[in-house]
């Protein structure tokens, strides 16, 4: 799947979490995680997607989910991959995500993340379940 997500989504790796030998999660990057800009982003275990994102607020969004006490799906998702013993990495979409229409400038961040997360179901996106059920009673 990151395959596709580079080639076809044109998503680039950012970093990946790690487990310490005191059992903490940390991170690596390949970024510098102060540049704020927009971009949207995965987080995969062993190659899976299991999460999708949108931020202004550039990489240190992304790479920052090991200490974010408030997205709790994702944080204990890592913590408990690692602990598995999968591979975390993080990538993201940097590029291309601001069209032209009628003279417009669009900022295309939400679109691709929603499109992507109809496409995909990653199962950290915990809203995913509800859109979907909602849409199918609407049937």
């Amino acid at each position: 799947m990151i395959t596709t997500f580079q080639t076809q989504h044109g998503f680039q790796k950012i970093g990946a979490y790690h487990l310490q030998s005191d059992g903490t999660v940390n991170r690596s990057q390949t970024v510098m995680v102060t540049m704020r800009k927009p971009l949207v982003y995965g987080i995969f275990c062993d190659g899976i997607c299991k999460y999708l994102g949108k931020t202004i607020q550039g990489y240190s969004r992304p790479l920052n989910y090991h200490k974010n006490e408030v997205m709790r799906t994702v944080k204990d998702g890592i913590e408990c991959s690692l602990k598995s013993g999968m591979s975390v990495e993080v990538f993201a979409k940097e590029t291309n995500l601001v069209l032209h229409h009628e003279g417009l400038e669009l900022n295309a961040v939400e679109a691709i993340e929603q499109a992507l997360i109809t496409r995909y179901h990653p199962e950290w996106n915990n809203f995913v379940q509800v859109a979907s059920t909602s849409s199918e009673d609407a049937q």
